[in-house]
């Protein structure tokens, strides 16, 4: 009975160690095989990420001017050697050449002065279509007259030429060049030639104003006019 009892002992010893040597062995091979696969299956690689670049950024230094090349010296030039003088040979004199005597010019005759007194009393028989007059003996102002006596002219255009017929218009120039009393001291006998008489000194005003070295404020003049041809 006493040896029945321990082995029955023993047993029951025996049989509680199993289940911890079953589970030992369980966990070990859960721990060294089945985990190291587990993680080999649902272990993602590490993707390599690429790190992010940055631009450096220069700041704008201002950079020193250019050095600036050094001026090329000049070499001195050679100062030009004075040209040695050529004496000059003396030039022989030239033989006196004799030439022939030329006959003397003739004198030439000289032309004898026209008669100006024969050319004045044509101009004078020339009929002229205006004549002026002054009459104040005191008037030296030829050139005065004759410039109203030109303003005339261009406006004397009689309708025929008569060389025998003529008309004498008084009238009166004031200093500003104006004038009046434009009337007929000698009719022609037409009353066509009386009235284009009139109306030429008429449209010839106003004259020029009177010369600064006449002394009076008017000045009366005569104007005979003929048909004549110009």
């Amino acid at each position: 009975m006493t040896m029945n009892a321990s082995y029955g002992a023993k047993r029951n010893a025996n049989d509680s160690f199993v289940p911890v040597i079953i589970f030992s062995l369980s966990f070990h091979l859960v721990v060294f095989l089945i985990v190291p696969l587990l993680t080999k299956l649902f272990r993602r690689p590490p993707t390599f990420e690429r790190p992010q670049t940055f631009q450096l950024v220069r700041p704008n230094i201002p950079q020193p001017p250019a050095p600036t090349p050094p001026k090329p010296v000049e070499k001195p030039k050679p100062k030009p050697q004075p040209k040695p003088q050529q004496v000059a040979k003396p030039t022989p004199k030239p033989k006196p050449v004799h030439k022939p005597k030329q006959p003397a010019p003739a004198k030439e005759k000289k032309p004898e002065p026209e008669n100006t007194d024969e050319l004045a009393e044509l101009l004078q028989e020339v009929p002229v279509p205006a004549q002026l007059s002054s009459v104040s003996q005191s008037f030296k102002y030829h050139w005065y007259l004759n410039s109203v006596q030109q303003q005339i002219e261009r406006q004397w255009k009689p309708p025929s030429e008569k060389d025998n017929a003529s008309v004498t218009v008084t009238f009166t120039i004031f200093s500003n060049g104006t004038i009046s009393n434009a009337k007929v001291a000698d009719p022609s006998g037409s009353s066509v030639l009386d009235n284009l008489a009139i109306r030429a000194v008429s449209l010839a005003a106003p004259f020029g104003k009177l010369p600064p070295g006449f002394s009076g404020d008017k000045l009366n003049l005569n104007c005979t006019l003929r048909p004549v041809r110009r």
